[in-house]
């Protein structure tokens, strides 16, 4: 496995109980604990991990790697009224808001002890991880998808850990014998505890890379930048995808708590105070002998069905797999989405170009990533379906070297297919696992006249039902 970077497993012994338990059942949960920890331990092991058993008092030896994942177990019971609702599937905000224990952050508790004293980085680890004991009275299993994100999303801001494994308990037992790895961008699979540790292996061989910084000495007139047709048909994209509701409203931390020092605690943390779910990228060959415009991250405010000029980032690739944005006169720069680095340096690196009116241009146009599966109902050519490798690209979020190289694979495999298809496809799917859909979009003519808008195909064959969406598939 080329990315498999020999993870250490910290398995922390003590369970923090969130709500009271019945002593009787205090020794249930803790063989439940340790035999989810036997199997994990046994299965890093048998590919050569290293597995630490974390006690405070115990004398260990600092590691001093990137590469880790420490599982944290916690017992938390449900009340009435938050099983109604998880089954029911009423999503409803305020209620879960109110009626879900909230505790200092965990990672922070708890996780930063840990990565300070074994010189794990960084110390607010993202594989800091919850491993949540709870009575399944519901089938949670079951529950629709997006009610399941919904409640994840609280358990983590909440419990505070960037992921979290459920474990539903029934009649003493786990549920159906599979656990539900929660994820931040809204993974949730059911997996056995075997197929679990391979996941946690994958996530504690990831990386974080990417990032952005400011272009200097660079700066876009303001009339250019107004009247570039890339920036403004992402502004009609936005609506256009927001009206058929294929964009989720932002998530707000502040909506997911009841104490607000926590919540300004947390925004503090993790530098961000809400998300925006999206992205979309297209290529401007008019701007600094060609620039990629972004959408930009949720972070900064931007809402992707109802963008603005300034939700909008010309950027380039630099150094280090990074992005570069150039200033827009009169704009105030914000950083693009994270996904931008994804998808643009494979694109720029990839040596395939094509020429549009008299100049070389990269053959893949524009992207749009969605947080929906897909279908497609039309067996016109003009579509291509990138295979999903779950062994050679496992699923992971964004931000991370794995997701890089596995955008890398998408956008080279897009670009070899619609060769051999004679260049005449104008879209091509990929199901990011776990997490949504990247739509690739080339360089196609219509009736021998290229469109101006750059998703003009991606919105006419959505607006004749030849491409749905749908729940994202989880594997």
């Amino acid at each position: 496995m080329w990315w498999f970077k020999k993870p250490y497993l910290i398995l922390i012994g003590k369970i923090t109980y969130i709500s009271t338990l019945d002593p009787n059942r205090v020794v249930e949960i803790e063989n439940k604990k340790n035999h989810i920890y036997n199997i994990l331990e046994e299965e890093f092991r048998r590919f050569g991990c290293e597995v630490i058993y974390w006690k405070e008092d115990l004398n260990l030896q600092p590691i001093n790697t990137n590469y880790a994942v420490i599982i944290n177990p916690v017992y938390l019971s449900l009340n009435e009224k938050v099983e109604k609702v998880l089954k029911n599937n009423i999503e409803d905000i305020s209620l879960l808001r109110d009626e879900l224990p909230e505790v200092e952050p965990l990672a922070v508790k708890i996780g930063k002890k840990i990565c300070e004293k074994l010189k794990i980085y960084p110390e607010l680890h993202p594989n800091f991880i919850n491993m949540i004991f709870m009575e399944d009275n519901i089938d949670i299993h079951l529950i629709k998808s997006s009610t399941k994100v919904l409640f994840i999303r609280f358990l983590m801001a909440k419990l505070g850990a960037f992921k979290n494994i459920i474990v539903p308990l029934k009649e003493d037992k786990i549920k159906d014998n599979k656990v539900i790895l929660g994820t931040l961008e809204g993974g949730h699979p059911s997996l056995s505890l075997n197929e679990l540790a391979k996941r946690l292996m994958v996530f504690g061989s990831c990386k974080e890379v990417g990032g952005w910084k400011e272009i200097e000495n660079i700066e876009i007139p303001k009339e250019v930048w107004q009247k570039s047709t890339v920036l403004n048909s992402m502004i009609e994209l936005g609506k256009f995808l927001g009206e058929k509701g294929l964009l989720s409203s932002p998530v707000e931390i502040k909506n997911l708590l009841k104490d607000e020092k926590l919540y300004k605690f947390i925004t503090r943390l993790v530098n961000y105070s809400r998300q925006a779910e999206g992205a979309f990228m297209a290529y401007e060959p008019n701007i600094y002998n060609g620039v990629f415009a972004v959408t930009c991250s949720g972070k900064y405010g931007a809402i992707k069905s109802n963008l603005t000029p300034k939700d909008i980032s010309f950027v380039l690739p630099i150094e280090n797999g990074k992005v570069g944005v150039l200033k827009k006169e009169g704009e105030e720069i914000l950083g693009p989405s994270v996904e931008a680095e994804e998808f643009i340096i494979p694109i720029w690196e990839s040596k395939e170009r094509i020429k549009i009116n008299g100049v070389n241009v990269p053959p893949i146009r524009g992207i749009v990533h969605l947080h929906r599966g897909y279908e497609i109902h039309s067996s016109e050519d003009d579509f291509i379906e990138i295979p999903v490798n779950i062994e050679e690209y496992p699923p992971v979020g964004c931000g991370v070297d794995l997701m890089q190289e596995m955008s890398r694979y998408a956008i080279n495999k897009a670009i070899e297919t619609w060769k051999e298809k004679g260049k005449k496809s104008c879209l091509a799917f990929f199901n990011v696992p776990n997490h949504g859909t990247n739509i690739f979009i080339f360089w196609k003519d219509m009736n021998g006249v290229i469109p101006e808008n750059p998703f003009y195909f991606l919105i006419k064959y959505i607006s004749e039902n030849k491409i749905n969406f749908t729940e994202v598939p989880q594997f």
